[in-house]
């Protein structure tokens, strides 16, 4: 079996756990970005080993030939090619935009032995799994209800969720329901969803507006993050749902909604895009979170962002 991994995920979080997970410690690690680089290059320096390496891993980052609607089919050809000749010596993780597991270049590297680790919907479920998993390792208590807090004020961003319990740790590593409603984020502020729902509504004049309002008064920009996020991932996987021919109550049910009024809302506020407009943004989500947690400047970036819309 090829040691080949095809990752996504819109969480930070999750794609770094996972390539830690594959990783296993191994120091013999190479990063690349296609935005910068080409699949050729990264093919080159992936025939090179030193003469002592006996295990070498490549992450490849912002991969788009396993979704998406364009077939690459000239790079493709030529991945499927040094696969042939790759050996357990060699590990590669590609981190994916998305994945289409109907899509020929993904059956085709499918065929080959890859494993798909696709976690662009995460339930509940998983956010819980994944922040136990975060506070076993970092030794961390926290009680029942001020993780359901925790996750309320997050909008389950797992992300957010985790930057908001490393931030309460700090006071205490037993981290109560008081605590977090002392110390920990808060987006229950309506001015929030107002600038979420002018930027939905590509409402630009309110939305700058709005969105200046919200840094002076020195409001965390991944609470703006993670409600944007929220809102377009909420958006995307209803309109997936419902091209997939489920009934309101079917995707109320997926969701775990509790009811179809919020189905109804998703869908009335995605009429003015389209499903590929929506892979689109929330990708541009999850690259403006990745460079505000490398220290870009925040207001620079969100704006940034407003303007591609």
């Amino acid at each position: 079996m090829k040691n080949i991994y095809l990752l996504s995920s819109p969480s930070y979080t999750v794609v770094t756990s996972e390539i830690k997970r594959i990783t296993e410690d191994n120091s013999n690690i190479t990063y690349e970005s296609l935005n910068s680089t080409t699949i050729y290059d990264c093919i080159d320096d992936a025939s090179y080993f030193g003469l002592f390496d006996e295990k070498r891993i490549i992450v490849i980052r912002d991969v788009k030939y396993f979704g998406g609607k364009f077939n690459y089919e000239e790079e493709v050809e030529a991945l499927i090619n040094f696969f042939s000749s790759l050996d357990d010596s060699m590990t590669i993780i590609f981190v994916c935009d998305s994945i289409t597991k109907t899509k020929d270049s993904t059956k085709r590297v499918l065929a080959l032995g890859a494993e798909i680790l696709d976690y662009q919907e995460l339930t509940e479920e998983k956010i819980k799994d994944i922040i136990n998993g975060y506070l076993e390792t970092n030794k961390i208590t926290i009680e029942k209800n001020a993780l359901e807090l925790v996750l309320k004020n997050s909008l389950n961003n797992v992300d957010i969720a985790i930057k908001d319990i490393e931030k309460v740790a700090n006071i205490d590593n037993h981290i109560t329901t008081d605590l977090i409603n002392e110390f920990g984020i808060k987006l229950e502020n309506v001015d929030t969803f107002e600038f979420s729902n002018a930027v939905i509504a590509k409402k630009f004049d309110i939305a700058f507006s709005l969105l200046d309002k919200l840094l002076a008064s020195g409001i965390d920009e991944f609470q703006i993050l993670g409600v944007l996020s929220s809102s377009y991932v909420n958006m995307y996987m209803v309109r997936d749902a419902i091209n997939h021919g489920l009934t309101d109550e079917e995707v109320a049910k997926k969701l775990g909604y509790s009811g179809t009024g919020r189905v109804y809302v998703m869908k009335k506020n995605s009429k003015i895009y389209t499903t590929e407009d929506l892979e689109k943004i929330i990708i541009d989500l999850s690259d403006l979170d990745i460079k505000l947690k490398s220290g870009y400047n925040a207001n620079y970036k969100l704006k940034e962002f407003l303007l591609k819309l």
